[in-house]
């Protein structure tokens, strides 16, 4: 099968918990800061956006082209956020059916619905990293 896994980390003067992922995903201040993604078993790739992203911004440093023409199944943790920011915030549209949610996938499997806790219930190795939230509260 051929996957792409992804992961937005974006920035908005809306309030995500008090507005909720549509409001979010549709607020004109809503800028995506990189997106990590990776295809199949391949290393974790980052798409670093310009700083202040608008549309002539988005030309200049667009969109990798194997992210925006992807056919297969896209997977992420919460998809419907990924699938928002694509579609309002980056202009991309894809298949509604291409997204496959792990958070979801989680729940439906009696597992805690956050990613850190689904790796620490399954008892990985590799934990979540924190730094990164605060790595990203910092840039916003």
């Amino acid at each position: 099968m051929n996957i792409m896994w992804i992961d937005f980390e974006t920035r908005s003067a809306c309030d995500l918990k008090v507005h909720g992922v549509y409001n979010y995903a549709m607020d004109p201040t809503t800028e995506v800061l990189c997106i990590c993604y990776a295809f199949d078993d391949d290393p974790v790739e980052t798409w670093v956006a310009t700083h202040n992203p608008s549309i002539n911004d988005l030309l200049r440093n667009p969109v990798p082209d194997r992210v925006r023409d992807f056919k297969g199944q896209i997977r992420a943790h919460n998809a419907a956020f990924e699938r928002l920011i694509f579609k309002h915030v980056l202009g991309l549209e894809f298949d509604d059916e291409q997204f496959y949610c792990t958070a979801t996938q989680a729940r439906a499997n009696c597992m805690p619905g956050s990613l850190g806790d689904v790796g620490r219930f399954c008892g990985v190795d590799q934990k979540k990293d924190y730094r990164g939230t605060q790595l990203i509260r910092w840039l916003c």
